[in-house]
């Protein structure tokens, strides 16, 4: 049960570092990741800028949710302990964090 919740989160991780790359490199925001429910892409004053504030964060948030997740499937493999699986969870937990305070950074400061 728990490695497809570590599977789930790894994938989520990945799915972060991808919205980074396309942005840094296409130029394309992917609204569902990193704009609010009600605020579109046309809203963002200085698209470069936007871009260029989330691009580094998003990857390292990204980076550490799919470390924090192959460390627990690989924890919970070799005989669940349990400072291990508080730990990655923790980790987890302050990525997840500081992904929800960068973007509210982000659309502050970049959106109308």
């Amino acid at each position: 049960m728990y490695d497809f919740v570590d599977i789930l989160c790894m994938l989520c991780g990945a799915y972060l570092l991808y919205t980074g790359v396309v942005m840094k490199v296409q130029g394309r925001i992917i609204s569902n990741v990193v704009l609010r429910k009600n605020t579109n892409e046309d809203s963002i004053r200085d698209k470069e800028g936007f871009i260029q504030y989330l691009y580094w964060k998003l990857a390292v948030i990204g980076i550490v949710i799919i470390l924090s997740s192959i460390a627990s499937l690989f924890s919970g493999s070799m005989g669940d302990s349990n400072v291990v699986s508080t730990l990655t969870w923790a980790v987890f937990l302050a990525a997840i964090i500081a992904y929800a305070v960068v973007v509210n950074k982000a659309m502050k400061k970049y959106c109308k």
